[in-house]
């Protein structure tokens, strides 16, 4: 079923009643909420002049499965309860037999929050280990499992109305759509530009004209158009939207990127028949029946080698996202070890 942002609502009413629970597995692609609902676990349990005594934070790719048992199997310090985090569980590499093994026999001293990404920054599902049916299973014997999709627009708008009001500003819905559709649909982005307004209008409100105004007009509509136009057939029209963008600072590189790598796994989704109805869904459809399968699968490998790049190394940001749009317009793959030469 569809998680909806009232769903996520009960779920945090629930926390503030629920003291029995000693594992909890946070999973899913929407990781501000997972984020936010873990904090919520920690300080539900763990004051806070006692967290440096009583909460322990660790991260998949550096946890010491040996470490962590030890941690979680001794007794809190002045509290009833001691808290222990995994993020990125995902990143895990060895020991999941012994946590499968501490998750069938936990401390009920200790409440332990994990917390596994099922998608990655480009949205490619995470391929979970072999145990993680397993480990699942121990929790549901000894705690809860949440699940975490990302909203849809109608549901980020609402979120980003809500947060907004919580930090002072009033946002009615038509000034909400405009900051949502400026930023894309990642709350962390969403978030950040909520609390830029939190500051320029101190407890005042936003008019969807006066967002476009801070945010810049061009910005809101830049990246949009540019996806419009990345269709054979407009190649020109594009690359000549994409050099203006470049040139006028209307967006930065990696959120174009972003930006791509969500559209183009949305065509792939239409090819295949998965998606939903009404008119966003046959935009999309149409839009992607003027691509080949295979076209679609170019530009995605490009992207997604772009975007490790731009995360390992001192390239341009500009001048790597040109050479990746003018190799997936050619259809041709890059290799991982792109370099600015692209004539």
């Amino acid at each position: 079923m569809k998680q909806t942002l009232s769903h996520y609502r009960r779920i945090f009413r629930d926390i503030d009643g629920e003291g029995a629970d000693t594992l909890f597995l946070l999973s899913g692609s929407e990781r501000f909420i997972m984020e936010e609902l873990a904090s919520k676990i920690v300080a539900t349990h763990v004051p806070g002049d006692l967290a440096g005594f009583n909460l322990t934070v660790m991260y998949g790719s550096d946890t010491d499965i040996e470490e962590f048992v030890a941690t979680a199997s001794s007794f809190p310090f002045l509290a009833e309860k001691r808290v222990l985090v995994i993020r990125e569980l995902e990143r895990m590499r060895g020991g999941w037999k012994r946590l499968v093994g501490y998750c069938e026999n936990p401390s009920p001293s200790s409440v332990v929050v994990f917390l596994f990404n099922t998608h990655d920054e480009s949205g490619r599902r995470i391929r979970p280990p072999r145990e993680m049916r397993a480990i699942e299973k121990a929790v549901e014997s000894h705690g809860r499992i949440v699940r975490f999709e990302r909203l849809d627009e109608r549901d980020t708008i609402d979120w980003a109305v809500r947060k907004a009001d919580r930090q002072g500003v009033e946002l009615d819905g038509d000034a909400a759509a405009v900051l949502v559709r400026s930023v894309g649909g990642n709350l962390y982005d969403v978030q950040n530009e909520i609390d830029k307004l939190a500051l320029l209008f101190e407890g005042g409100r936003a008019s969807g004209a006066e967002i476009t105004a801070i945010l810049g007009s061009y910005r809101v509509d830049a990246v949009w158009d540019l996806i419009d136009r990345i269709v054979p057939g407009r190649e020109a029209d594009a690359l000549d939207l994409l050099g203006r963008i470049i040139s006028t600072g209307a967006e930065k590189p990696s959120v174009v990127l972003y930006h791509l790598i969500r559209h183009f796994l949305s065509l792939l989704k239409a090819k295949a028949g998965i998606g939903g109805g009404g008119w966003a869904f046959e935009r999309v459809k149409r839009q992607a029946g003027r691509f080949k399968t295979g076209q679609i699968l170019v530009w995605l490998e490009n992207l997604r080698i772009a975007e490790l790049t731009m995360k390992s190394s001192s390239m341009p940001e500009d001048a790597l996202l040109v050479a990746t749009i003018l190799h997936s317009m050619r259809g041709e793959r890059m290799e991982r070890e792109t370099t600015c030469a692209v004539a």
